[in-house]
């Protein structure tokens, strides 16, 4: 399908039921299905998964692609909060995918802020 639509953006899908009604995939489920498509198109790897609410502090380390370690600093500096459960911390799934992001959008502005003084040179 990929390859049949070429270098137009997919914006819209649809299914249709087995009654025949027609039923307009769009927003962020039709963003799932476009990079889902895109990257089975382009021969990569697919991984679905659901993850709970709360994490241990190693499920929180492979989300952030960091060691338990480094979770471990991040919570000690207060960069990730936590709830103990016994003697175990549990991080919550939203704060680790902020903190990803977060960090995400830094490197970013660092690469740019970097690019910049290379053009100074």
């Amino acid at each position: 399908m990929v390859d049949e639509v070429g270098d137009e953006e997919l914006e819209r899908f649809s299914i249709t039921t087995t009654t025949g009604r027609v039923v307009s995939i769009d927003g962020d489920v039709g963003a799932l299905v476009r990079a889902v498509l895109t990257r089975v198109a382009q021969g990569g790897e697919l991984s679905v998964l659901t993850l709970p609410e709360t994490l241990t502090t190693s499920t929180a380390a492979d989300v952030l692609g960091v060691s338990r370690t480094t979770v471990m600093k991040l919570i000690t500096k207060g960069d990730l909060a936590t709830t103990m459960v016994g003697t175990h911390h549990r991080v919550s799934y939203k704060d680790v995918i902020a903190l990803k992001k977060a960090r995400r959008d830094a490197q970013n502005t660092a690469i740019e802020q970097l690019l910049l003084l290379d053009g100074d040179v």
